[in-house]
Parts: C-alpha cells; structure tokens; sequence
C-alpha cells in the first residue's frame, strides 16, 4: 500500500475529553448528598436512584461512588440501564422500577440477579417460573398506587396480591413501596393521605419484608424520619438539586455537576448583519459575535434562546439568535477582551458570576433535573474526587477509571 493510501492513524486517549464542552462532576458532593439525604430520614437504608444516566451526570461512575457510600441498592427505570450498571463492574443490588415488560426481559433480569418491581400475581409467577428454571430465586418489591396512578397494585387489592405474590417459591419479597405524587407541594394532606393508605396495607400483611419506602426526595425534605418506613429513595437530590424552593431549608445540598465549554471563534460584524438561522438577531451596531460550540444536539434547549444566557468573562449574555443542534453565538461588542479559547459556563461559576441548572429551569418554566438529564451522551464527563480527576467518560472510550 502507498503511503498516500494509507489509514489513517487513530487518536486515542484514555486520560482527556476530545471536546472543549465538558460537564465535570464532583463525586465527593454525590458523597456529601447521599450523607444529607440518610441523616435527614434518621438513618434509614437508601435505595438510590440513578435512573436516566443517574439524572445526566453518568450512571457509571455515580453508581459506583453511591454503591461504595453505602445504598443498599441503586434503581434504575429499564433493565437495558441496569445491564450498563453491571456492565461497569457494579455489583450492588439494583432495583428496576418498569419491571420485566416480557419473558425475554424477565429472563436477562433473572440472570443479571436483578430485584424487579411487580404489582400483578400473573407477572411475579412468570418470573417465578423462569427463576425455577435457571435453579435461582429472583428478588421482587412489590409496588402500591396510593394515588399516583401511574403504576402498582390498587390499594384496595394491594394486601391481597402481595400475600399471593410472597407464597411463590422462587422468589424473594424484599420491597413494598409507594411512590409520593405531590411530597414537594407546600400542602402535604395528599401525601399524608397516601402515606396512611400505604401504611394500612403494611399492617394487613403480617411481617413486612426488608426495604419499606416510600419517600422520594421531596418526601425525604419534606417529611423526614416516618414510622414504620426503613429504606427511602432518593433521585433528584443526590445530585445537589433542590425538588422546591420551600425546602432548600431542610437539606444541606452541594451541586455536583458544571457544564462548560470555549469559544470556538470570534468575528468583527458590521451592523444590520444577521445572526444564525432566521436572523432573529441582527447587530445593532459594529461589534463582535463569538461562537460557542454547545448546542442542542448536546442538551442546551432550542428554546432557550428567548430568555436564557451563558457566562463568559463574569457576565451573563443572552444568546444572539437561535439556538443550533451544535453552536449557539454571543454578542460580545461589550467585551473587547474575549478571545478565541476563552471559558464559557453553561452551568456553574466564573468570576464571580453563577448560573445553576435552576436558573435554566426557570428560563424554560421547567424542572432543574430535565435541565441536567437532557445533557446529551456526546458531552464527555469528567469525574472529579478527592481534588483530581478519577474517571472520565467519552463517546470514543466510554466509561474508563484513571
């Protein structure tokens, strides 16, 4: 082969993102959260949920720092995200809110030693059969609807179904639980009300089994210690976030992830020039635009770009113009001295300016964990522990511990 023909050579790195937009995580607030979270049910187990990438921060390396902090399990929603879990070399228990949606995938979950989440006699004896099959037994938690009605046994019929369910020979009861739907509401008559329904399936069934929980983490803020309950499970303030703002109060929370990036160009523009698709936005002046190589396609909202900002050089700057899949631009006349390769903040601090994933969340009047989970798979994480990078994660190498 000639030397014009020949393939080319890969660049590849086990110790560096290849992006200049970057989340950074900081293992050690996940740590601290997890402490906060415990103490404030008095002790009580944690099942901690890391579902959805645990919340867009890596489910990898946050299941691993919370497995090694001390949950009794990690729950994920689909048995696809807990498979990524043993994949990475967790061993830890691992509950599966959705369940087994057919044979195939009760099978996978028996193997992988899966605890699944059931409400139906039929589906707990599927996955009996298969646990008798492969000479095992499975472990289920068995879910009540108390008024969420989304998933679980009818509370009416939930004591009933339970006893049948933990008479199957192949299978081990170690959960009953509910889900709280308004725990974050300054009001908790709802929340008391399905925490007593719940409560009186638990008296009717006899010996309760290991994990009882129903707290989610506005149910940990909001209500502390219960009862009665042993195990609660946390998802959203795991990772520093806050479910109301009436209950910043009751938990001492520290953001774990920053989002970052670099401009990628700066441009002199005359005036009445447009900006990006559309030209929604045209320079009202001479000036200069720098553009930023973050976008949509990496998790920033399209629509953002009405009332959102990035930080650079200790300011808050509206977008000028349309958010793309994979640049946003800056009108940054007003700051002669922004170069190419400068710090951009999409979330986190910078000369004394902050944006946090709330401050995103009120521009859009959504959630400040969909801000976080959007955060696309392409964005490589960087794991930060003990004041050093300790694993990082890429499209090219995927999860790899330094």
């Amino acid at each position: 082969m000639s030397s014009s023909h020949r393939a080319p050579t890969l660049y590849v790195t086990k110790y560096a993102p290849l992006r200049s937009t970057v989340v950074d995580v900081d293992l050690d607030a996940i740590a601290s959260n997890f402490a906060a979270l415990k103490a404030r049910a008095g002790g009580a187990e944690v099942i901690a949920v890391v579902k959805a990438d645990a919340y867009g921060h890596g489910s990898e390396a946050v299941g691993t720092t919370l497995a090694e902090a001390g949950a009794a399990m990690l729950a994920v929603v689909t048995i696809e995200e807990a498979l990524v879990l043993r994949a990475a070399g967790i061993r830890a228990p691992v509950l599966v809110f959705l369940g087994a949606i057919d044979r195939a995938e009760a099978e996978v979950a028996v193997a992988a030693d899966l605890a699944l989440v059931v409400w139906d006699v039929d589906a707990a004896k599927q996955i009996d059969e298969i646990a008798a099959s492969a000479g095992r037994r499975a472990t289920v938690h068995v879910k009540v609807d108390t008024g969420m009605t989304r998933l679980g046994a009818p509370l009416e019929d939930a004591a009933r179904r339970y006893k049948a369910i933990r008479e199957l020979r192949h299978l081990s009861v170690e959960g009953l639980f509910t889900h709280l739907a308004t725990a974050d509401d300054p009001d908790l008559t709802t929340a008391r009300q399905q925490i007593d329904g719940f409560l009186g399936v638990l008296r009717a069934i006899g010996e309760p089994p290991r994990h009882v929980h129903v707290q989610n983490s506005a149910g940990v803020a909001a209500l502390g210690q219960l009862q009665g309950i042993n195990t609660i499970r946390p998802g959203v303030s795991l990772y520093g976030l806050h479910t109301a703002s009436h209950l910043r109060g009751a938990l001492a929370l520290r953001p774990a992830l920053e989002w970052r990036s670099r401009v990628r160009r700066v441009a002199d523009v005359k005036a009445g020039t447009g900006v990006g698709y559309g030209h929604t936005y045209r320079m009202p002046r001479d000036g200069r635009i720098a553009t930023v190589p973050v976008g949509y396609g990496d998790g920033l909202f399209r629509s953002l770009a009405e009332r959102g900002r990035l930080v650079i050089a200790g300011r808050a700057l509206p977008f000028a113009g349309r958010v793309s899949m994979d640049l946003v631009m800056l009108d940054v006349t007003d700051l002669p001295d922004v170069r190419e390769g400068d710090e951009v903040v999409v979330i986190g601090r910078q000369a004394g300016a902050a944006q946090s994933a709330d401050d995103l969340a009120a521009a859009l009047g959504t959630l400040n964990y969909e801000i976080v989970s959007a955060i696309s798979r392409r964005v490589p994480r960087r794991y930060r522990s003990g004041g050093r990078v300790v694993a990082h994660r890429t499209l090219l190498d995927g999860y790899v511990k330094q």
